[in-house]
């Protein structure tokens, strides 16, 4: 998959575009300027616009492997000027513009059929790390930033299970950070300020107190108003070890929440985890897919509890879990290293993937999950799918990111997690295996929001618009106002399928 920088840059220099015929609904090339003399010329860049067969292919498909989607250029912006002038380009030809940092959405999210993509890894500077937070472009991966933020002891508040993701990618669906805290989970809460370039072709900066209209439009906005092209984050004191804890299997799910309860009470406290879920990478060789995986971060071994004090109040299956001692990198980048192992094991980049991520509210978590986790499949869980199933702190979801859709207040002092990252077994199942798994997706969305949950919107459940503004819901309408104020064009990531 992908494209050599070699190849990339003798096709870049055979086909370079020149200009766009609003009437045929073409690029020009320069071959074919000096014939074609009602195109409208593009404007000078400092990086490159990419037309070949081979890159457009390249950026068709997404992680999902489900949908494609060709689009008619690519963009490799070397400045926020290129992301900006191609914007109001394509505004006034009235071109689709989808941007991305590594094409990791699953069902077409971050594609653009007959458009524009901007790959956002071209901008990947990271630009200052302090106590006062982390100012990176927005193509840096959560990995890059991690590691060079370790070197000044500080680590992001909200760290992804999966970290070789870009930092605007995640922010673009609000991220949820369900890898070292129950308590500060959505990645969204710990951005201070973006600079972006909305559909309308202006360089913006916004924040909680500035253009935070904006600001709010793009936290979860699925990238409807713009482009994210930089960033501030908050970054908190790094610790330099984890203690991590994993049990044998849960024979019953009402004792796994009860146990997840308990602990997450006591999460982030001397005498509790650092952060506790049920994480599941064996496939379904068990009852259930679900076992405690929790971590206890540390400095001095001397000030950690012991398992005992842990386990207080749980079941024998949390008192009989087994710990074992790593630095704190190695366990931030545990999905990372299983992921590459699967890369190399089982063609990862290759498996269809129609996952799915449900936010259920506290008080109706066992009717959803007492059903869904014992009837699971093979086909739902296979060798390399991920389930985690995590209570996350609900008062953490704030009017700063109205998109971030979580549960009402009302319903409890959690929203659980239930992500049942489903994987093909193979990486060509059979012709109807990924509209099953879809219509599956579907069914237990409308079950989540029979009993008052949402989605994490990182997972392929196939929407209408009219599905859309269930989602939404009370913020659907002050989401289209911005759509409208910020995107007058209706030009930005028509992939979603929002508006």
């Amino acid at each position: 998959r992908g494209v050599s920088r070699r190849r990339f840059l003798t096709a870049a220099a055979s086909v370079a575009v020149v200009g766009y015929n609003v009437t045929a609904g073409r690029w020009v090339t320069t071959a074919e300027a000096a014939t074609d003399t009602s195109y409208q010329p593009v404007p000078r860049l400092e990086g490159t616009l990419a037309w070949d067969d081979a890159i457009r292919a390249a950026n068709s498909t997404d992680a999902g492997n489900m949908i494609q989607r060709v689009p008619r250029a690519v963009l490799f912006p070397a400045s926020v000027n290129d992301v900006q002038v191609m914007v109001r380009y394509c505004r006034a030809n009235s071109i689709p513009v989808a941007t991305n940092t590594g094409r990791n959405s699953v069902l077409g999210q971050t594609l653009t059929r007959g458009g524009l993509v901007v790959d956002g890894r071209s901008l990947d500077t990271i630009h200052a790390i302090s106590a006062e937070g982390a100012d990176v472009d927005a193509g840096v991966l959560w990995y890059d930033l991690i590691a060079a933020a370790y070197q000044h002891g500080l680590t992001p508040p909200a760290i992804t299970g999966y970290t070789k993701l870009g930092v605007a990618g995640t922010l673009s669906i609000g991220g949820l950070g369900v890898a070292t805290s129950n308590l500060r989970v959505p990645q969204a809460g710990s951005v201070r300020k973006l600079q972006v370039v909305t559909g309308a072709g202006d360089l913006v900066e916004c924040s909680p107190t500035q253009n935070s209209g904006l600001f709010k439009a793009m936290l979860a906005g699925h990238g409807q108003c713009g482009v994210i092209t930089r960033v501030t984050v908050d970054l908190v004191p790094a610790p330099r070890y984890a203690r991590v804890y994993r049990s044998a299997p849960y024979a019953d799910v009402a004792t796994c929440v009860n146990d997840l309860r308990t602990l997450a009470e006591r999460a982030g406290q001397p005498d509790g985890f650092s952060f506790v879920a049920s994480a599941n990478l064996a496939g379904l060789d068990r009852p259930l897919p679900l076992a405690l995986l929790g971590a206890v971060f540390y400095d001095d071994p001397a000030t950690l509890p012991s398992a005992e004090t842990l386990a207080r109040g749980c079941s024998s299956t949390v008192q009989q879990a087994q710990s074992v001692d790593m630095g704190y990198l190695d366990y931030v980048f545990l999905v990372d290293q299983q992921v590459d192992a699967w890369r190399t094991t089982a063609d990862w980049d290759s498996l269809v993937k129609p996952w799915f991520n449900g936010m259920i509210p506290d008080n109706r978590v066992l009717d959803f999950a007492g059903n869904l986790f014992p009837a699971l499949t093979t086909e739902d869980v296979s060798a390399t799918t991920f389930v985690i199933f995590c209570p996350i702190l609900n008062s953490a979801f704030t009017d700063d990111f109205p998109l971030f859709r979580a549960p009402a207040p009302g319903s409890g002092k959690w929203s659980w997690l239930c992500g049942i990252l489903t994987n093909s077994a193979t990486p060509a199942p059979d012709s109807g295996y990924a509209d099953r798994i879809l219509d599956r997706n579907y069914r237990w969305w409308q079950q989540a929001t029979a009993l008052g949950g949402t989605r994490y919107v990182e997972d392929a459940v196939p929407f209408t618009k009219a599905d859309w503004r269930t989602h939404y819901g009370s913020a659907y309408a002050q989401f289209a106002g911005w759509k409208r104020q910020y995107d007058p064009a209706n030009i930005m990531t028509p992939g979603a399928n929002i508006f």
